[in-house]
């Protein structure tokens, strides 16, 4: 299809050849970033994920330290 279009172009003269070529070599270009956008995004997915399981893990942390600073209190009194 490409090549077609270039074809067709070239019949038009150089700078409507030119212009489609440039216009395919965006699209090229688009289509890469694309592409490590979404591997960027998915990383960044992945980090999320990690932190929360932390974030979880220093929540439960602090609920235990609560209880038993409760219990030692307690036993003071």
């Amino acid at each position: 299809m490409e090549n077609d279009l270039l074809r067709l172009a070239s019949t038009q003269g150089l700078w409507a050849a030119l212009s489609v070529l440039l216009i395919l070599y965006i699209l090229r270009a688009q289509e890469k970033r694309d592409v490590k956008q979404e591997q960027r995004e998915q990383k960044y997915q992945e980090i999320i994920c990690s932190l929360t399981d932390k974030l979880n893990l220093i929540e439960d942390a602090n609920r235990k330290i609560e209880i038993i600073e409760k219990h030692v209190l307690n036993i003071k009194s």
